[in-house]
């Protein structure tokens, strides 16, 4: 079905710089720069380069902090939803797509097995969860398959070869565990919103959803998400990029 098409939406609000999408970042314009995307001028080949630059060389993991910029993101080299999130937004934005942050509360079971027994009881029933909207070619487009890197996939697959259909665990909500809709082709992109429990709205920056949702970023200070809960989602998904 054709997407109806929309009026380009004020650039102000949807390419500005901001403390969390920090752009100017001199690691951010020296990325720019080597990876040639300053140069790239079909939009569609530039958002398929950042998207599944970030999606495949910016590994799923968890970091101590979420509320990070996209920087600090960068260099770490791994990151969430809503860290990959905001470094896509912050790459989108320094390359002038415009791009907007969308919220959600997502349900526990997106971890099931990668953590067991008492720690995924110390999991709070749901979570917060984010993607990007780009306005790309007249509409506004939901950007959320960057989260999982294909390394990880590959080898999820690998070790589940009987799942031909829905799959949820893992870090994956998908009803096409073998063909996940990650691929960019001017399209929606998805590899968590099967376990969407709640909208908790859009926003024009990372940054404004953190000051409405401070316990989006408290909750990676407690104890059970730093001693217990992200070191066995690390552990185990690092198992299991690695093939084992």
């Amino acid at each position: 079905m054709e997407r109806e098409r929309l009026e380009q939406p004020d650039s102000s609000e949807y390419i500005q710089e901001t403390k969390l999408l920090n752009y100017r970042d001199a690691s951010i314009t020296h990325l720019l720069e080597t990876r040639g995307w300053n140069s790239i001028q079909d939009e569609s080949v530039l958002i398929g380069s950042i998207y599944a630059f970030v999606r495949d060389e910016i590994a799923y993991g968890y970091t101590k902090s979420f509320e990070l910029s996209a920087s600090q993101i960068l260099h770490k080299g791994y990151g969430n939803c809503i860290t990959k999130t905001i470094l896509l937004m912050g790459l989108f934005r320094a390359v002038g797509i415009p791009c907007r942050f969308h919220a959600f509360t997502v349900n526990k079971i997106l971890f099931r097995g990668l953590v067991k027994g008492l720690r995924y009881n110390m999991i709070s029933e749901t979570i917060h969860h984010s993607w990007v909207e780009i306005f790309h070619e007249g509409s506004w487009i939901e950007i959320e398959g960057h989260i999982i890197d294909r390394p990880y996939l590959k080898n999820l697959q690998a070790k589940f070869p009987d799942y031909m259909g829905s799959f949820y665990g893992y870090g994956l909500a998908v009803l096409n565990f073998k063909n996940p809709p990650i691929q960019w082709d001017d399209e929606h992109t998805y590899v968590q919103n099967k376990v969407i429990e709640k909208d908790l709205g859009r926003y024009e920056s990372p940054d404004a959803f953190f000051r409405e949702f401070p316990e989006a970023e408290s909750c990676s200070k407690g104890f059970r998400y730093r001693h217990f809960i992200r070191p066995s989602l690390n552990k185990n998904i690092i198992a299991i990029r690695s093939g084992k």
